[in-house]
């Protein structure tokens, strides 16, 4: 167990005690009361970035991020951010969270898509129509023929995944 002196807000040297896969892992608080911090490699904006901003590669840096301060991991490659846009201000030096990104739409409603069910071993894959626009992350609804109405996650190049 590695405690933290008080007002230490660094992450350890890598190589410290509680360096763990490219983690150095921090328990803090005792007992009742523990915090944990797992400081890992992470992106992280340059200088201050408002709401809106479009990210070029230029606006980003490999940094060092609490990974257990929020739910959303932070990102881990610069290249997977280009073009993304930020619906909330960052400060230099924050990472760069899911949350912190403008969600993507994939197909509008009324455009064909093509629906993937995946299995183990297996895919089968049909068209259909997009009923609900689909927005990375949130559930969307296709019609198939015949009528019949599937809802899966919506995924790059106008497809669905439908879980089995």
């Amino acid at each position: 167990r590695i405690t933290e002196p008080r007002g230490h807000r660094q992450p350890p040297a890598w190589g410290a005690p509680g360096f763990l896969n490219g983690a150095a892992v921090l328990a803090t608080g005792g007992c009742s009361h523990p915090t944990v911090r797992v400081w890992a490699p992470a992106v992280e904006a340059v200088a201050a970035l408002p709401a809106g901003t479009t990210l070029a590669p230029e606006h980003l840096r490999m940094g060092t991020a609490d990974w257990a301060m929020s739910d959303a991991p932070p990102a881990t490659e610069i290249a997977a951010l280009a073009g993304r846009q930020l619906v909330r201000p960052l400060a230099a030096g924050d990472a760069i969270r899911d949350a912190d990104l403008k969600k993507r739409q994939w197909f509008a409603a009324g455009e064909p898509v093509t629906i993937v069910a995946a299995g183990r071993g297996f895919s089968v894959a049909t068209e259909g129509i997009a009923m609900t626009p689909g927005i990375e992350g949130q559930p969307a609804r296709v019609r198939v023929e015949g009528g019949r109405t599937l809802t899966g996650l919506p995924k790059p190049n106008r497809r669905i995944e439908v879980p089995l």
